[in-house]
């Protein structure tokens, strides 16, 4: 979703406008390329924790720049861990812990869930180092934002790093629905089966208004994140057709997660080698007949309850 855009662009493939203004050649006006541009965005619900979680395995020193993801503050415990796996392919390295998920509906008029859930005992800091307390968050978002961001060239050079701008919460839609994911949240992550193990909340804190709507908000957009989820930027329909060809172009296809025209409802990785089958597919001249007896569970009196 961001490469292939970028390269489009790079070979003069997209908004001749934009193109024009680089000194790019353009050798086709889509201007859609680039634009459409979704993600998901995340936030942690984290809580300290009286015993049990990753902190003695995984916990390091940080401000060592690329040296801290080696400095573990129990060592014997990391490489004890790691040994296990590599002997006996098992104990607390044979996973990556992110085990229980879920998805939820997170209001009345969802059909089908729009909220997704990862847990993991231990208390993440930023996207990479593990908080040095026991602890355990869940990651959660609503994933079917309606916000579109863009992907554009910041120069015809090749090695520079394009302008991602996925505009994330530029939607009322957007922003009630994580409102209502983080509520849904707070409630699961309170419940008396987290009794034995809590030992107060951590972010957001104790003191927080969970019921303060502006307090919601603005937590969320300080604590959120990207799900490394980016899709859309080449869309079936604008830019690619249903087979993958870049629509204007001879013998050009793209296969990946920049043609979806919306994202899917979770992670993109089952979804994208999916399509990338089917193109393949498409290819080969292959056509699979269609399935006449696919069915989904839709809940009961969806349009007025949430549960």
């Amino acid at each position: 979703a961001v490469g292939s855009p970028q390269l489009l662009m790079l070979s003069g493939i997209g908004d001749a406008a934009e193109l024009e203004k680089l000194g790019i050649d353009v050798r086709h006006h889509s201007p859609e390329v680039g634009k459409n541009l979704q993600d998901h965005l995340e936030f942690y619900i984290q809580f300290l924790a009286k015993h049990t979680s990753l902190y003695p395995y995984a916990a390091t020193f940080g401000g060592f720049g690329g040296l801290s993801r080696y400095l573990f503050r129990q060592p014997w415990n990391a490489v004890a861990a790691g040994l296990g796996w590599f002997i006996l392919g098992r104990g607390m390295s044979a996973t990556n812990h992110f085990e229980v998920g879920g998805f939820i509906r997170s209001a009345p008029g969802k059909a089908h869930p729009d909220v997704q859930y990862h847990f993991i005992p231990g208390c993440v800091v930023g996207q990479l180092d593990f908080l040095p307390e026991h602890g355990y968050q869940a990651h959660c978002g609503a994933m079917r934002p309606t916000s579109r961001g863009t992907l554009r060239l910041a120069s015809r050079d090749p090695t520079a790093s394009p302008l991602i701008d996925p505009n994330f919460l530029a939607t009322e839609d957007d922003v009630v629905d994580q409102r209502n994911a983080f509520r849904m949240t707070h409630e699961i992550m309170r419940q008396k089966a987290f009794d034995p193990f809590v030992l107060k909340p951590l972010s957001p804190d104790a003191d927080f208004s969970v019921d303060d709507d502006d307090a919601v908000d603005a937590w969320i957009r300080q604590n959120s994140h990207s799900g490394y989820h980016l899709s859309c930027t080449c869309a079936m329909g604008s830019v690619v057709d249903q087979d993958g060809k870049v629509m204007g172009v001879e013998g050009l296809r793209i296969a990946d997660a920049s043609v979806m025209p919306s994202m899917t409802s979770g992670n993109l990785n089952a979804a994208t080698i999916m399509l990338a089958e089917k193109i393949a597919d498409a290819v080969r001249g292959v056509r699979l007949p269609a399935q006449e007896d696919a069915t989904w569970y839709v809940p009961d009196e969806w349009e007025r309850k949430q549960r």
